[in-house]
């Protein structure tokens, strides 16, 4: 067999691989999408949604298609970008978060004016938004789907945007602390214990080496 031979045997097996966990957690995405439409249906949307800056619609449509596409392909190895483009994913992740959920009134935090943490309905809805997300994740086997335990962060990345830019569809608050804490905040907390769950998850799920 020629080296060519076998490097179309491989990439063909790649792109059946490719195929088969696209088929695999396409139920899942469903499953997400309907869950955060149900929660932006009961709760509404909010009435300022499309009279927004346009930098910070901008940035909550691209936390949109982050978190649906670009980070679960990654961490379901369906799409494998070189190592500058995935660092230029997760610094745009964090961009586009910050932007999206304080937009253009950025610095007024620092006034020292408005709500301070606390448990309120933006965190409880990032909270029980992001946890069934974590489930659907749990349950479909997400985070083990690649052999490196860091492919998970990348799906937990995406639950955690995934809820933030639902509370922000749903909050019109215009309380930059109120912004800071219960949606980037909340979300950040979110994060991090999904990506401890998506750790753990990790080598629980994946079949241990021969």
């Amino acid at each position: 067999m020629s080296v060519v031979d076998a490097q179309a045997i491989i990439l063909g097996d790649l792109r059946a691989l490719r195929r088969v966990r696209a088929r695999h957690f396409m139920p899942a995405l469903v499953l997400s999408l309907l869950l955060v439409g149900g929660f932006l249906l009961l709760g509404g949307l909010r009435p300022d949604l499309w009279l927004q800056p346009p930098t910070q619609l901008a940035a909550q449509l691209a936390v949109w298609l982050l978190c649906l596409v670009a980070l679960p392909a990654v961490g379901l190895g369906l799409w494998f970008p070189p190592r500058a483009l995935r660092m230029v994913l997760a610094i745009a992740a964090v961009i586009a978060a910050v932007v999206a959920a304080l937009g253009p009134g950025l610095f007024a935090m620092f006034s020292g004016t408005g709500q301070g943490p606390q448990v309120d309905k933006c965190v409880a809805g990032t909270f029980g938004s992001g946890l069934a997300l974590l489930a659907i994740g749990v349950l479909s086997g997400a985070f083990a789907a690649r052999r490196r335990a860091g492919s998970a962060i990348w799906v937990s990345g995406g639950v955690a945007l995934m809820a933030l830019d639902a509370v922000v569809w749903h909050c019109p608050s215009e309380d930059m602390r109120h912004n800071l804490f219960s949606h980037l905040g909340a979300a950040l907390l979110l994060l991090l214990l999904a990506s401890v769950v998506a750790v753990v998850m990790h080598r629980r799920q994946r079949p241990a080496p021969a």
